[in-house]
């Protein structure tokens, strides 16, 4: 139980010293808080300094390029994120409210929704919903998912995790195929056919090991009893991806609805290998303990519209065939 001199200083934290301080841990630099804070460098030490004398303990330790997290600041980190989180929902939601529609959507993203859904539905959102601001941040399920958790994130869209975890609420939209894909002018494409085997004579482009794709990669060539490609790119980068590709004759797998509008438009082709490789359940997940913020819930509906229009359309493999 907490004395009543630790009571007192709880009391006495400030909303102002709090924001302050999580930008200082989570980008690990006075100076670069004090840009995102919209402060000089001396206030945001000064902020911390006070923040510091208040609870009697230090809570960083600066090197040679920026600061390190005590473990007093690892915890009240820990604590304080999810009421940050909820504050900024309740300053979108006021704003939406003083301005009729407004606010702000945090969203996260996964290289299998950053190529063709989410570009999609962001561009449709701005079209309907003008004064609705979109923060974008592209990253791993292991860092996107504990933001979604604290509330930095009202959304995150991609490729559904198989076990999203405690306090997380996963929506399906459409399922996806993987596609071996190449540029158009690449010399596979002057074949009608070829054989799993035949792959394994150009480079490839791979996911990292962290990826859920590479094992869909790997489990394709030992599914051939073919070794995994030994001349590889291991790249998670679309836009690095498409322009090895259009380059040189390397291979790639690639979400088919990322990948088909690029086939249509002579970019890349499909080779033809007639295997599918499934990819997996494309969709968007939510904190499972808040409903989202009104900007949140009209970009929900609108990704849910830009992907039934793909399954109707046939920019789905699927759909497609």
């Amino acid at each position: 139980m907490l004395s009543d001199q630790s009571l007192s200083r709880v009391r006495d934290l400030k909303f102002k010293q709090l924001l302050v301080f999580e930008r200082v841990a989570t980008l690990g630099s006075m100076h670069k808080a004090a840009e995102a804070v919209h402060m000089t460098q001396p206030n945001v030490v000064k902020i911390v300094r006070q923040l510091e004398e208040l609870l009697e303990v230090t809570l960083f330790e600066r090197h040679s390029k920026g600061v390190r997290l005590t473990v007093f600041a690892e915890h009240l980190l820990e604590r304080i994120r999810p009421m940050l989180g909820d504050a900024r929902a309740l300053s979108e939601e006021l704003e939406a409210l003083r301005s009729g529609e407004g606010g702000q959507v945090a969203v996260g993203t996964l290289i299998s929704a950053s190529a063709w859904l989410l570009p999609e539905s962001v561009a449709l959102m701005k079209r309907r919903h003008p004064k609705v601001g979109l923060t974008i941040q592209e990253a791993t399920n292991d860092i996107l998912f504990p933001m979604l958790r604290v509330g930095e994130l009202d959304v995150i869209v991609g490729r559904l995790p198989e076990s999203p975890g405690e306090g997380v609420e996963a929506h399906a939209i459409y399922d996806d195929e993987l596609m071996i894909v190449a540029r158009a002018s690449h010399p596979l494409s002057r074949r009608p056919d070829c054989a799993p085997g035949d792959l394994l004579d150009y480079p490839w482009i791979v996911p990292s090991n962290a990826s859920p794709v590479r094992r869909q990669v790997d489990r394709f060539f030992r599914g051939h009893a073919l070794p995994i490609p030994h001349n590889q790119i291991v790249s998670l980068s679309m836009l690095t991806n498409l322009g090895i590709l259009a380059r040189s004759d390397t291979l790639a797998m690639l979400p088919s609805v990322a990948a088909r509008p690029l086939i249509h438009a002579g970019v890349l082709f499909e080779v033809p290998i007639h295997v599918r490789v499934p990819f997996g359940t494309i969709g968007y997940s939510l904190r499972a303990d808040r409903e989202p913020v009104p900007a949140a819930a009209l970009f929900i509906g609108i990704l849910k519209e830009v992907g039934a229009r793909a399954q109707g359309t046939g920019v789905l493999r699927g759909a497609a065939d």
